[in-house]
């Protein structure tokens, strides 16, 4: 049972590691061209689409370890 519960801390942890929002220091948008808004936010809106998707496989490691150290508990 502790080896599952340091398991979920540590997967807790690197999820939000992972998702927490990194600092950018750009210039002021008022002084940008629409367009070079407009594909900032598109590049934006790309990392954020693929920073979701690799929640998901490490979620799927995560919960098969996790099950893996339960059924092997039960014997």
């Amino acid at each position: 049972m502790k080896i599952l519960r340091s398991l979920i801390a540590t997967v807790v942890l690197a999820t939000s590691l992972f998702l927490a929002p990194v600092a950018t220091y750009a210039e002021a948008d008022s002084a940008k061209h629409p367009a070079i808004q407009q594909a900032d936010a598109q590049r934006e809106k790309e990392a954020s689409r693929k920073r979701y998707l690799l929640v998901f496989p490490a979620a799927v490691v995560g919960i098969t370890v996790a099950l893996i150290i339960i059924t092997r508990r039960r014997k």
